[in-house]
């Protein structure tokens, strides 16, 4: 609650991953870094003269397939904003577009957050709050003076509290936030059901009460994990390992393949200073020989092996993330459709938990915002659970066959344009499509008391009844919505 009273100035967050295993493996695979930069993390081999481990360093390169089997699990999710119904407020409108006092977005901070907790197994979301309150709304808008969010990776947690029920009783956790090229500030926060503390590197501390009674800490897990672990191991730990391997098979291949790349001429030895005989140009061999002048080159069945298991190793990355339907990593020209489909199926099944992790942590961040803020905001949120790639065409007419049905219910056709419009227009502003179900409300209340007296002229002259979709636009009429907005 006071971060403003030991700089509260905006940077990038940085976190120590030298002794932290898995967690620093899944960091460095997942950007690239530390081990998988400039060769550090290649392994000289026994026979390997260190002058050879050097030239390979240089040379060598890094296949990440890490960052995209993580970001395939976590993008799905997010590719469209999430849907909101809240009642709106000027202070809630201003934490929404920018929810952690550096202009991020709470849409961008889920997703940021998401992937954190994909990454590591599990985050952890302060809401905080303003160390000091305005007198009025329109001051601690304009101040950003109400709660605010940080995402805390398990890395920085350096010791906690549960009790039996599993619920965290006091976080203790390291931020350190890069100010400048050479500066930075280094602070470890721990939070109560009582108070709350922050310890700076000048060695002042600063302390309070916490009013709400409990730790303002949402804890974001990543899979079907016991709440009461802490510290849960990433599912990606096999997949940063292999990519790992793949890392060094990559540095030998390469090395193998420079020294094919120049073959060796083979001549009968001319004697005397005509030339200078060595491995790296010219190998002789005794003139008397019956042999001609000739190439050699290593054999290539190391080169053909490491190549083999290479492909193997990106498969198996990908079958092991569930994602060999996603990404075709996979053989998948031999698979029937059936086969095909169970995969992805399997691959929906994952995001879709995900999915509904995410869900619960966004509607516990919002508690515990009403709690700082004391507003009740009727807050709901509909996180996706399909995932599959919509074909425009194939939605408008399943969306034609589920009219033909002939069900007679507003409530089902609502359903079944909601549909067609999250296919056909996926990115429809709210406001308009609140818009468009409500006028589809209007003209089907509209088409049945037209059928019910009578009257068919002014129903034609008003698109029409409830009959399905139109053969000039091929949307659907006579769809109902039960509120003004659409009954979000």
């Amino acid at each position: 609650m006071a971060d403003s009273k030991i700089n509260n100035t905006s940077g990038r967050l940085i976190v120590s991953y030298a002794d932290d295993g898995d967690y620093g493996l899944i960091h460095d695979a997942y950007y690239g870094i530390g081990r998988f930069s400039a060769g550090r993390g290649l392994i000289m081999h026994p026979r390997e003269s260190l002058e050879n481990y050097e030239n390979r360093q240089k040379l060598a390169y890094y296949w990440n397939y890490t960052g995209p089997i993580i970001n395939a699990m976590v993008d799905p999710i997010f590719k469209d904003d999430i849907k909101r119904d809240y009642r709106g407020t000027e202070l809630f409108q201003a934490f929404m577009s920018d929810c952690d006092r550096a202009g991020m977005t709470f849409q961008d901070f889920c997703k940021s957050a998401a992937l954190i907790a994909k990454m590591y197994g599990a985050a952890y979301i302060i809401v905080d709050n303003s160390d000091t309150m305005e007198d009025n709304l329109s001051g601690a808008v304009a101040n950003r003076q109400l709660p605010f969010l940080k995402v805390i990776s398990p890395v920085q947690i350096k010791d906690w509290e549960i009790d039996d029920y599993g619920r965290i009783t006091m976080l203790q956790y390291d931020e350190r936030i890069r100010t400048g090229a050479h500066s930075e500030v280094y602070k470890t926060c721990t939070w109560t059901d009582d108070g709350w503390q922050i310890q700076g590197l000048d060695g002042k501390q600063y302390e309070g009460e916490n009013p709400l009674g409990h730790v303002p800490v949402v804890q974001w897990l990543a899979r079907n994990t016991d709440k009461k672990i802490i510290k849960p191991p990433s599912e990606y730990i096999s997949v940063a390992q292999t990519n790992f391997f793949l890392y060094q098979m990559c540095s030998w291949h390469t090395q193998i393949l420079r020294d094919q790349a120049f073959s060796i001429l083979t001549i009968p030895d001319p004697g005397g200073n005509e030339v200078t005989i060595g491995t790296s140009n010219i190998l002789a061999y005794p003139p008397e020989s019956t042999h001609t002048p000739t190439f050699i080159s290593p054999n290539s069945d190391p080169a053909n092996m490491l190549t083999d298991h290479m492909d193997r190793c990106v498969k198996e990355m990908f079958r092991m993330s569930g994602l060999e339907s996603v990404l075709g990593s996979s053989n998948t020209d031999n698979k029937s459709g059936v086969s095909k489909e169970w995969d992805f199926e399997k691959t929906n099944k994952r995001i879709a938990d995900f999915s509904t992790r995410c869900e619960t942590a966004d509607e516990q961040i919002i508690r515990l915002y009403e709690e700082w803020s004391g507003e009740s905001l009727d807050y709901q949120c509909e996180y996706p659970r399909d995932f599959k790639i919509n074909d425009v065409s194939d939605a408008l007419t399943d969306a034609q066959e589920a009219l033909d049905l002939g069900f007679d219910s507003l409530s089902y056709k609502q359903e079944v344009l909601k549909k067609v419009l999250a296919a056909y227009l996926p990115n429809l502003p709210d406001e308009t499509y609140d818009a468009i179900l409500k006028e589809m409300k209007t003209a089907a209340e509209r088409a049945i008391q037209d059928a019910t007296y009578g009257v068919e002229d002014e129903a034609d002259e008003n698109g029409g009844g409830s009959e399905g979709l139109p053969a000039d636009n091929k949307r659907p009429v006579g769809f109902g919505a039960d509120s003004e907005t659409g009954g979000e």
